[in-house]
């Protein structure tokens, strides 16, 4: 795995060569060095690798990815109004919004430009994924930020909103993988099924780790959900399960902008342990994990190649709860 990162970055960094207009460019490499897990990029690299023993060619779907996936964080982080990411000043923070706006529209495009390193009938396919997955990915942050206005978020809501903002971009990497590695269609489907069962539990966990993690394995303080009043799924799980009075109690907290950051945290999360919400949480990880390693199984490959994916696959949901 470090060496298909190593790859990568060299491969990013040498082929990025847009440079003028500065105050365009500048921020666009300003976010991509910023670091981040590169993860979309690895599964692109390493199921291309595992179909067709030569990761190389997937580098520029991976770089279209990647860059595609800052897009949307320079965007986010405006929405948000966020003012660090990854220990570092956000785009828009250290420079203005309307340079965040631009820099992150240029990353969406050049996204798109390197699909065109590909012979034309990929290059299509690509493309056409590629399409189809930022439509889905801004009708899952709509999702998102309706949900911030609303007091009871439906959990098959936040299903949707989870499968479009995260899970569709890892199974867009998945499918990238079998599309640049040119295995059947039947496996590039599976592929991306795949990938949004594992995206879903991927995001899942990470709902439970920003509250029961480790801050520094998890590389994010603990909590953050909380103080930014997020309704995850352990806030609609913990709703459902409290009784009228409990209920009351538990949005007191949950609104309180007058407790301190450390004591809210911790009432909240003897909420959702103490409401069932954890378990349930852990369950639904299990559950979307199991139905990719069923799809896994489905793929039209040989034992040890479907192996391989098992096992890179757990590997991504490895992060301890």
């Amino acid at each position: 795995m470090k060496n298909l990162i190593t790859n990568f970055e060299s491969f990013l960094k040498s082929e990025l060569i847009y440079s003028d207009p500065t105050n365009l460019y500048q921020p666009v490499k300003y976010i991509l060095e910023s670091g981040g897990k590169r993860l979309r990029p690895l599964i692109t690299m390493n199921i291309c690798d595992i179909l067709s023993n030569d990761s190389i060619k997937a580098l520029p779907a991976s770089a279209s990815l990647e860059i595609f996936h800052n897009f949307t964080l320079a965007h986010d982080d405006i929405m948000d109004n966020s003012l660090m990411r990854r220990g570092r000043e956000t785009l828009h923070s250290k420079w203005n919004i309307n340079t965040g706006i631009l820099s992150g529209d240029v990353m969406l495009i050049i996204s798109y430009e390197f699909l065109k390193k590909y012979d034309d009938l990929i290059y299509i396919e690509l493309s056409k994924q590629l399409i189809e997955t930022s439509r889905l990915l801004c009708e899952g942050q709509q999702y998102d930020i309706d949900f911030s206005s609303q007091d009871i978020v439906a959990e098959d809501k936040y299903f949707k909103m989870i499968q479009n903002k995260t899970a569709e971009l890892i199974a867009c990497s998945y499918k990238f993988g079998g599309i640049v590695s040119n295995t059947k269609d039947i496996n590039k489907q599976i592929l991306y099924e795949i990938g949004l069962n594992l995206g879903i539990a991927f995001q899942l966990e990470d709902d439970l780790l920003d509250c029961f993690g480790d801050e520094k394995k998890f590389g994010k303080r603990i909590g953050g959900d909380i103080i930014e009043k997020k309704k995850t799924l352990l806030y609609i799980n913990t709703i459902q399960n409290l009784s009228k009075n409990q209920r009351i109690e538990f949005e007191k907290t949950f609104y309180s902008d007058e407790l301190n950051e450390k004591s809210k945290i911790n009432l909240i999360k003897n909420f959702y342990q103490d409401s069932g919400s954890v378990d349930y949480l852990k369950q639904k990880v299990k559950e979307y994990s199991d139905k990719a390693s069923y799809n896994i199984s489905q793929l039209d490959l040989d034992t040890d190649k479907k192996n391989q994916i098992l096992n890179f696959s757990r590997n991504l949901l490895d992060r301890q709860i």
